[in-house]
């Protein structure tokens, strides 16, 4: 006998293209069930049911499949068959059944609109009847809902076009079978709904996390990450829809983009994609170089510098140190700084590296005006001038470009009048000017000489702004100087700070965060609620611990929660 229950919400989940299964009209949109209000839901009819499943697709060489020898998927326990439909007696109607692993079937309840008096075979075999059914994987959910609203009634199912990536080629055939059936005949036989693109990627950078990316054009990117084997080869699978022409989509693996096939795709089919990337090439041994060396885009710096050499890296190249050692002599028979930058540049950092300038009035890295330097990467730096010269960026009297720092362990060191991180000395009347600094990740620790700051200008220099959206930042002034802003006499743009933790110390005349003696300045200095904390200490004989330096005019400060800042 059928009772009357109480239908709820089907909250599912899965991954694929965004489509309605079955159309659904609702005599008042207000009556679209909310899932946050289960009592919207009206009663409905449940109907007990007990289903054949079986998979239909295409030939065994293609099928979606875990087992490459029976080209077979198996269900499992866990698994479930979103079923929905409409007929002539029942009305609409819906359900989840249930996989068993002992009966092999799937059971579970189906909801009628209207009381049905006949059986589940009837109800699904009837000639005016139409019925879907949608595997949901084990593990795997979709959302989705079925509600009895009044009069209305409302079923879908949903998928993430955008999220159709999976890690290897078994996680996307169990992930993104996404089969259905719109036929009953003693059971749902289910056939799959999209296609396979599984790719081989070889000549990436071995044991290594790399993102993948894939632009269809038309229907947004899909995204995501896979670890790379010892051999440098990425696997990986996007689920597609069928009749998309794979040519049309751009897909890009750690930075490298890789050729598509043309091939129109059929749904149940797995496309396996081999590719290469240029392999990188091999890393240069600094302790092998007796000449000038310019390092080229994609190459990598090892080793110890045993010849006094300059050390450059080519406009626009992105170049990687991995356990370098450049300790410059500190010479004027050597005009050139640890590393310099021919224009545009991109480090990234592995392992454990120093770098020291040549001569007293070159940085450790060089960054050339109007040009910019970013920092990035899971290793260390240690960045320091040998004399009067800053750590990372410009010297006695030189101009610096922008400086960027998305990520590692860095420390800089500023020599006398020159900034760790930023601008190096001028002279009153006369500043050399840094570009803007930005800090978005990692750890930096930096520290300026006497009359410079940790970060921002030299003595009597000049910077644009500074900005910290995250990291942890840990800026010391030499003596006159602040820890973030400007050095004796100088002058820096706004200070802000958005996020991350930073502390920022001043040794004598100067605010830890702001100006230094002898109306050193600072534009707007901004501290946000994003930050984690923010500890600015003032120097001996001044008044502000974020502001104006001593003999300084008035800077304007803004903080937005005090409770995260602490001034000392």
């Amino acid at each position: 006998m059928k009772t009357k229950t109480i239908f709820k919400t089907l909250a599912l989940a899965m991954l694929m293209p965004t489509m309605l299964l079955t159309t659904a009209c609702s005599s008042d949109d207000n009556d679209i069930v909310n899932t946050e209000n289960p009592a919207n839901i009206q009663k409905g009819y449940a109907l007990p049911v007990t289903v054949n499943v079986t998979r239909q697709g295409d030939d065994a060489t293609t099928r979606a499949s875990y087992n490459e020898s029976t080209h077979k998927l198996s269900f499992t326990a866990g698994d479930k068959l979103f079923v929905m439909g409409n007929h002539t007696k029942a009305g609409k109607f819906a359900g989840t059944l249930d996989y068993d692993a002992v009966s092999g079937k799937f059971s579970g309840t189906v909801t009628t609109e209207v009381e049905y008096p006949g059986t589940a075979d009837e109800l699904f075999t009837d000639a005016n009847t139409t019925v879907n059914a949608v595997l949901l994987p084990a593990g795997y959910e979709s959302y989705g809902f079925f509600s009895i609203v009044g009069s209305g009634y409302e079923a879908n199912f949903n998928f993430d076009f955008k999220k159709g990536f999976a890690p290897t080629k078994a996680a996307a055939v169990e992930q993104f079978s996404l089969e259905l059936t719109f036929s009953y005949s003693s059971g749902f036989a289910l056939a799959p709904m999209f296609a396979l693109a599984s790719f081989t990627i070889s000549g990436l950078t071995a044991n290594k996390k790399v993102e993948v990316s894939f632009d269809t054009n038309s229907a947004g990117v899909i995204s995501g990450n896979v670890t790379t084997s010892a051999e440098g080869i990425a696997t990986f699978a996007l689920g597609l829809a069928p009749d998309y022409l794979l040519e049309t989509g751009t897909l890009t693996v750690d930075g490298n983009n890789i050729a598509m096939p043309t091939a129109t795709t059929v749904a149940g089919h797995i496309y396996n994609i081999s590719r290469s990337v240029a392999a990188a090439p091999a890393a240069t041994d600094l302790s092998t170089l007796t000449d000038d060396y310019e390092a080229k885009d994609g190459e990598t710096l090892t080793g110890t510098l045993g010849s006094n050499v300059k050390i450059s890296i080519a406009d626009g190249a992105t170049v990687t140190l991995k356990d370098v050692n450049i300790n410059g002599v500190n010479t004027g028979d050597y005009a050139w700084a640890g590393i310099t930058c021919a224009g545009d540049a991109t480090i990234t950092l592995e392992g454990t590296n120093t770098v020291k300038g040549f001569h007293a009035f070159y940085p450790g890295i060089y960054v050339p005006e109007g040009k910019t330097l970013t920092i990035e990467g899971e290793g260390s730096l240690n960045a320091s001038g040998n004399g009067r010269s800053t750590g990372i960026g410009g010297g006695f009297y030189r101009h610096c470009g922008n400086i960027v720092i998305n990520g590692g362990n860095i420390t800089a060191t500023g020599g006398n009048y020159n900034a760790g991180i930023g601008g190096g000395e001028g002279e009153e009347g006369d500043s050399y000017r840094c570009g803007s600094i930005t800090i978005n990740g990692g750890t930096v620790t930096a520290t300026g000489g006497d009359g410079a700051a940790g970060i921002g200008c030299g003595y009597y220099g000049a910077s644009n702004d500074i900005t910290i959206t995250g990291g942890t930042v840990t800026a010391t002034g030499g003596e006159y100087a602040a820890g973030i802003g400007s050095g004796e006499g100088g002058s820096c743009g706004a200070i802000n700070i958005s996020g991350g933790t930073v502390t920022a110390t001043a040794v004598k005349w100067a605010a830890g965060i702001g100006g230094g003696n002898n109306n050193g300045a600072s534009g707007t200095i901004t501290i946000t609620s994003g930050v984690t904390k923010v500890t600015a200490t003032k120097g001996s004989n001044c008044l502000n611990s974020i502001g104006e330096g001593d003999g300084g005019t008035a800077i304007t400060v803004i903080i937005d929660d005090y409770d995260k800042v602490i001034q000392n």
